[in-house]
């Protein structure tokens, strides 16, 4: 099993993990975020997509007129789905997980995904 990898936003410490699973046959990658000093509370960011090349390559994505690839390996998105959670209200203070549709997440953040990449 990986390890959960540390990064710090805004002078607070956290915990990531992203992975592939393929024993549940839903096939989506998901991210997973916790607080360090909270232990017990997880978002569980799920990505619903058709194939998981963003493991490797990034998702293709727009943002703004741009066409860039979201690689969730890099540490850079990790913030930026950081700060973006943290404007919507969720306050890593829950016990257990919290689900949140990560294509949602992205979407607040200005990117704009094709739809063919999109599981539907």
């Amino acid at each position: 099993m990986r390890r959960f990898r540390k990064i710090i936003v805004d002078k607070i410490e956290y915990k990531w993990l992203f992975r592939y699973d393929d024993y549940d046959y839903i096939n989506y990658p998901y991210l997973l975020i916790v607080m360090n000093s909270r232990q017990k509370a997880t978002l569980n960011i799920n990505f619903p997509i058709k194939e998981h090349f963003m493991l490797n390559n990034g998702l293709p994505a727009t943002i703004q007129g741009n066409k860039v690839s979201i690689n969730l390996n890099q540490p850079a998105y990790i913030s930026q789905i950081i700060h973006q959670c943290r404007e919507n209200g969720e306050s890593f203070e829950q016990d257990g997980y919290k689900y949140l549709n990560g294509l949602e997440v992205l979407k607040e953040m200005g990117y704009e995904i094709d739809p063919i990449y999109l599981k539907i």
